[in-house]
């Protein structure tokens, strides 16, 4: 599932940038799924097709929109998973932990709801081959360091999910503390910097996001340039 994040440059840094009438976000679903590693917790990640026509070649998590004959967001969850990853899930084991809103900038707007699952045992999850390319187990923190190295592309939503898992030692710890609160709620603020007219997207705890800190982790600002996300430090 990736969330659209389209900045539009407004000569004023302190304008969040909006269309003239927001786009209604959908209803999506997304499954960040987990097995713990010799190397720790590992997550599954799916590449995107470069025939799709958003970010493509993309990593990305198992999702996608809500269908009419899903009938719930965990149907959707469970659905998608199966379709993109080979997967099947038990509903029962989807733990709710993040929604992510894309900003209201975007033309393709989502209201996605990233759910933590356990891989299931005696399954091994393969991909369509179309949509997406190749899947792979990793590490958050390999994940990260491909990330930033430029090895692997990834949407803000994405990197910063995958930053947060840095925080656990065991797919149990994960599910646990995604199990003992409320999901968050976030939604970036799409910006400009005024004198370098570059594009930012940040996140709860930056000075420039409304929300404190409820994500954890430690990315809380995105540069965007050449078409690629990078972390960078929010002042």
């Amino acid at each position: 599932m990736v969330l659209s994040t389209r900045p539009q440059i407004d000569s004023d840094p302190n304008f969040l940038f909006l269309v003239t009438k927001p786009v209604e976000p959908r209803d999506a679903a997304t499954v960040v799924i987990l097995r713990d590693g010799g190397e720790g917790v590992e997550v599954f990640l799916v590449k995107r097709s470069r025939e799709v026509d958003f970010m493509a070649g993309a990593h990305v998590f198992p999702g996608g929109r809500l269908d009419a004959g899903d009938g719930s967001l965990v149907a959707c969850a469970v659905r998608e998973t199966f379709e993109e990853a080979g997967l099947r899930l038990d509903p029962a084991a989807l733990v709710p932990w993040v929604r992510w809103i894309t900003p209201e900038v975007s033309p393709r707007r989502f209201d996605a709801r990233f759910y933590l699952a356990r891989a299931p045992e005696g399954q091994e999850p393969r991909v369509d081959g179309r949509e997406a390319t190749e899947g792979l187990w990793i590490t958050p923190a390999n994940a990260m360091q491909r990330w930033q190295e430029g090895g692997m592309q990834l949407a803000p939503a994405t990197a910063k999910s995958i930053d947060m898992l840095l925080a656990y030692a065991t797919v149990a710890a994960a599910l646990e503390d995604a199990a003992r609160r409320p999901p968050p709620v976030s939604m970036p603020v799409v910006w400009a910097d005024k004198e370098s007219g570059r594009a930012y997207i940040s996140l709860p705890g930056d000075p420039r996001h409304p929300q404190p800190d409820v994500l954890g982790g430690t990315i809380r600002r995105f540069h965007l340039a050449e078409g690629r996300y990078r972390p960078v430090r929010a002042t």
